[in-house]
């Protein structure tokens, strides 16, 4: 009787070893394609695309090939571990604007968003759910975005910190002739003083700091080898600029962990660098919310507004009257928006600035192109031997770098994906997403760099048909080649002009959730390209140092950044 019993109990444990295993495995969404081999996996695809990620850097294009070998314009993966939700990936670029544009009622922002970016900017709208506190966030710093502001104040800034870039240039080809250099760095910092000078009024001088010590330099010495780079002496950094840096790469923490928001709050308050660099970036907060409440209180200057902490200063002092109560000119709203205004804004920027050059170098004949449509925009700064001002810029229509900037966003793809979650079970293609699911959008394969891959437009949704109406489709000849010219057309006047609507490209969202700062970051890439390109000539580079490798870290960063620069005679 006991051998029995002892029978029946090992079966009976083998049997609920059996049921669980299967109910901790993936729980695909009836209907919606996936791998077969992942949903027999308790990790799902998340082994497979970490070792995408340890081989090459990346892991969308990992997301992408799974679009190409289901072939299938909506998928799913299973990414969150034992009894994780599956995520559903969409690889078409008509049902991705449809899902932002007309489907905010069906689809918000992901709280995988909140989870990364909560702990870190626990004031800062881009995590928030549409709800007032969301509204009231961004009425508060909507004048940021203005013409006035924007035309004004930011493209002054962003004219005199890339002069300082350019002069940095120009003293690493003077000591280094006909030497490639590492760029990266560089631009980043760049991009770090504009960002910081018109929103906070501060400045690190990075670059500037760097070209005193090689004005000193008589020469370098050159490499070795032909295929190393120019090595050059460098200046210590500011402590801003490193705290910055510092809480820049902390985000990657919160998309690598299972447990983001855990990981990040504890990694935010226990990691002695992460803890230095945000007392570094408090303090400066403080300092410059003092700053601009008492010049703005004061009226000092005349009121003027020099930053785009004088306007949130102005924005809360009428919010304040209209609500009949005290100015609390430092909270954590007004903090964390700032912060979020410079922190955000240069890392995305910089990235797309990367490929710009690289694809500047690589496309002799492009850079040929832009720089003469540059210098027919301005004619008398040509005429006079000078840079375009910046008030020449910000008010300037040159059609050919808008097309070379939207090739550069569609083939760059700083951003590879957007996400959504769905607040209530929604049809897309024909599929039913149930409630609390995130939908990723991607935007570097099929419709984007890729061709479509085919859809029964019965399956769509009356808006994303009319999207189809509105945009056009790339040709699948030459949909993978860097080609500007793809965006431009000709006018009854005969006239060149930019259509936007040329085909698919999405590089900041679209809707009530896009990136906020579209319009900055437009105004700071075609001010600097144009600083650029009008200065330099970006020599192309020998194969070893012109890879178009990528990683997937909080951008899809080029692995290398590497120029080899020769003045513009004029």
């Amino acid at each position: 009787m006991s051998f029995t019993l002892a029978i029946v109990f090992i079966i009976s444990a083998f049997a609920t070893c059996i049921w669980t295993y299967r109910r901790v495995l993936p729980q695909p969404i009836p209907g919606i394609p996936y791998k077969s081999s992942s949903s027999k996996r308790l990790l799902g695809d998340l082994t497979d695309v970490l070792k995408c990620r340890q081989q090459t850097g990346e892991m969308w294009s990992y997301v992408r090939d799974c679009a190409l070998e289901l072939k299938s314009p909506i998928f799913q993966m299973f990414m969150s571990g034992p009894t994780g939700k599956p995520w559903v990936v969409i690889a078409d670029f008509w049902e991705s604007y449809d899902l932002q544009m007309n489907r905010q009622g069906e689809f918000d922002r992901s709280t995988f968003l909140a989870d990364v970016f909560g702990p870190l900017l626990p004031g800062n709208h881009v995590w928030m759910p549409s709800n007032e506190t969301f509204r009231a966030h961004r009425r508060l710093i909507r004048d940021t975005m203005s013409p006035d502001f924007l035309n004004n104040v930011a493209a002054p800034a962003i004219h005199t910190s890339i002069q300082d870039l350019l002069a940095l240039w120009r003293e690493k080809i003077r000591v280094a002739p006909g030497v490639p250099f590492a760029a990266d760095k560089d631009i980043v910092r760049g991009v770090v003083d504009l960002i910081m000078s018109a929103s906070l009024g501060e400045q690190t001088n990075l670059n500037k700091t760097q070209t005193e010590m090689l004005s000193c330099l008589d020469a370098v010495d050159p490499p070795a080898d032909a295929n190393a780079l120019a090595d050059f002496p460098v200046a210590e950094e500011a402590s801003v600029y490193r705290a910055v840096r510092t809480l820049v790469d902390s985000i990657q923490i919160g998309m690598s962990s299972p447990l983001p928001r855990h990981h990040m709050n504890f990694a935010l308050r226990f990691y002695p660098s992460l803890a230095a660099a945000r007392r570094v970036t408090d303090d400066l907060m403080t300092r410059v919310l003092a700053k601009a409440w008492a010049k703005f209180s004061r009226g000092q200057d005349g009121g003027v507004v020099s930053t785009a902490a004088d306007l949130l200063m102005k924005r809360e002092a009428q919010s304040a009257t209209k609500a009949n109560r005290e100015v609390v000119y430092d909270t954590r709203a007004i903090r964390d928006e700032l912060f979020g205004f410079y922190l955000a804004g240069h890392e995305t920027t910089s990235t797309t600035l990367h490929w710009a050059v690289k694809r500047l170098s690589h496309h002799p004949d492009i850079q040929s192109s832009l720089r003469s449509a540059l210098w027919k925009a301005y004619p008398r700064a040509f005429e006079e031997g000078r840079l375009p001002t910046a008030h020449e810029m910000a008010y300037s229509n040159v059609p050919y770098l808008d097309a070379f900037i939207e090739e550069n966003h569609r083939l760059g793809t700083t951003i590879p994906t957007i996400i959504r979650r769905a607040t209530r079970d929604a049809v897309v293609l024909g599929h039913t997403i149930p409630k609390g699911t995130d939908v990723f959008m991607i935007m570097n394969g099929p419709s984007f760099q890729l061709p479509a891959l085919p859809v029964e437009e019965s399956k769509r949704s009356a808006s994303s048909q009319e999207t189809r109406r509105r945009y056009g489709q790339w040709n699948a000849a030459d949909v993978e080649t860097f080609r500007p010219e793809r965006f431009l057309t000709t006018d009854e006047d005969g006239r060149t002009r930019f259509d936007p609507f040329s085909g698919p490209v999405l590089p900041y969202g679209v809707g009530l959730r896009s990136c906020f700062g579209i319009k900055l970051a437009m105004m700071e890439l075609r001010v600097i390209l144009t600083m650029v390109v009008w200065s330099f000539e970006l020599q192309p580079l020998a194969p070893p140092m012109s890879t178009f490798k990528a990683v997937d870290v909080n951008t899809h960063r080029a692995e290398q950044v590497i120029l080899k620069l020769v003045e513009v005679a004029y």
